[in-house]
């Protein structure tokens, strides 16, 4: 298990609230945690695999869609704070994150 500083956490909300601002073409300061991502967004889950991806290389960790999947079975993603919630976890716990739903 790897230890969420406030720093990796304020890093990681900026990499996704940067990355929505640009795929989606919105502002940055218009997104915030209860920003919806199907209503305000407009967003559709490749979006959420590129973003993992992105995570995974950047953080040099072995993510497998397959537990990110199961995971959001239990915890569906429909607003900025679930994705942030969900990344903070996928940080810590990487393929082990289906146990933390």
């Amino acid at each position: 298990m790897r230890e969420l500083t406030n720093e990796i956490k304020a890093e990681i909300k900026d990499m996704i609230f940067d990355y929505y601002a640009e795929e989606c073409e919105v502002e940055k300061s218009e997104i915030n945690e209860n920003t919806s991502l199907q209503d305000d967004l407009d967003s559709d889950s490749l979006m959420l695999v590129e973003l993992i991806e992105m995570t995974a290389e950047k953080y040099d960790m072995d993510i497998k869609l397959q537990s990110i999947g199961k995971y959001m079975l239990k915890a569906p993603m429909n607003t900025m704070n679930d994705v942030i919630e969900m990344f903070y976890k996928v940080y810590q716990y990487g393929n082990d994150i289906i146990e933390q739903a």
